[in-house]
């Protein structure tokens, strides 16, 4: 959600959620990102506003169809996710509680499509007992060591946690308020994992999952594998902060909320790429940075940040390019530093497309 309510010049703003008189726009954007949790780019995004009037009609809302709810933006971006994706490649739509909707699996398995999403409705299932009942009286098959992100809504530092798993195949019924005729079945049969902390550290509350996914669950090597899917899903909490504290989009200015609309998928592909040079370059630093950068690119940063005007014929490691980044945006690497951060490879990217723009136009 993006706060424009200091821009009242702006036209078209709308409720977004946060108060009656505060207006902004709702954003949802897919992102792509790969197993090992580099984000390759963005497969859809969906910007919007909500109706004033419909404050506190919550209960009216469940009444309608799923096409005519908020949440039937999931559905909507599994199927433009598709546009463009070779066949080859599966794609397996991840989402947190708010993607828990009876008509998203449903419509998922209809089209032979697989997810994976944290839930928190306790739903019924066809063994007459509650979901989440049913998969925690199961014996624990093992347990697994994580490292989870550093939460910023929170304040909460990264840190390592014990998780204790279960895992289970049912079948859950449709909630009796969902008409039969907006669904194509019934009961959809899942796999739940129930992750749960164990030992947590003092003050810290333990950490407790369940995910519902549309694969089949044999062994606790696939379940732990579903896990470390899920806690890539933090990466869509880094490119908002990147895109709004990095690139500080609810600072830009314009006269109506359909050019900002524009001005925010501009940044966005660029937060997006922000977040790749960002963790590719701890996981894999000695990859060549032409993966990310032009030629013109990476040796302006490099002939900048080295004070040469001589570049290299070979381009430098993603790590140096991202390091040279961070020098141009202010950081000072300093021992207790730690990697360098979003913020400042973004004022860095910045630094150099102001650079690239003054050389365009006295070199043409």
């Amino acid at each position: 959600m993006l706060n424009y309510t200091s821009h009242k010049n702006t036209k078209g703003l709308g409720d977004f959620g946060a108060g009656p008189v505060q207006r902004g726009l709702i954003i949802h954007s897919t992102l792509a990102v790969t197993t090992k949790g580099i984000a390759l780019g963005l497969l859809d995004q969906f910007i919007w506003t909500r109706d004033p009037e419909d404050r506190g009609k919550r209960i009216e809302k469940r009444q309608k169809p799923i096409k005519e709810k908020e949440s039937y933006k999931w559905l909507k971006s599994m199927d433009r996710s598709q546009i463009g994706v070779p066949n080859e490649i599966r794609l397996v739509h991840v989402g947190d509680r708010e993607a828990d909707v009876y008509e998203f699996f449903d419509y998922a398995i209809a089209n032979e499509q697989d997810f994976l999403v944290r839930v928190v409705q306790n739903r019924v299932t066809t063994d007459d007992c509650k979901l989440f009942d049913k998969v925690k009286q199961l014996l624990a098959a093992g347990n697994i060591v994580v490292e989870i992100p550093r939460d910023t809504r929170r304040n909460l530092p990264k840190r390592e946690a014990t998780l204790e798993i279960r895992y289970s195949r049912v079948n859950i019924k449709a909630p009796v308020n969902t008409p039969k005729k907006f669904v194509k079945h019934g009961t959809v049969t899942l796999s739940i994992v129930h992750v749960h902390e164990i030992n947590p550290p003092e003050g810290i509350e333990p950490i407790e999952w369940y995910l519902v996914t549309s694969f089949n669950i044999a062994n606790l090597d696939e379940a732990v594998e579903k896990v470390s899917w899920y806690i890539h899903r933090w990466k869509i909490e880094r490119f908002h902060y990147i895109l709004k504290s990095g690139c500080e989009i609810e600072k830009k200015q314009n006269r109506t909320a359909e050019r900002l609309q524009k001005l925010i998928l501009v940044y966005s592909i660029l937060s997006v790429r922000i977040l790749g040079m960002t963790y590719m370059a701890r996981q894999n630093p000695e990859a060549p940075c032409t993966i990310f950068l032009e030629e013109e690119e990476w040796k302006v940063l490099y002939c900048i940040a080295t004070r040469t005007s001589t570049p290299p014929k070979t381009a430098p490691t993603i790590k140096e390019a991202v390091s040279y980044l961070a020098k141009l945006g202010g950081f000072l690497g300093r021992k207790g530093d730690g990697e360098p951060g979003a913020q400042v490879i973004w004022k860095g990217l910045n630094e150099l497309n102001t650079v690239l723009k003054h050389l365009r136009y006295l070199y043409p």
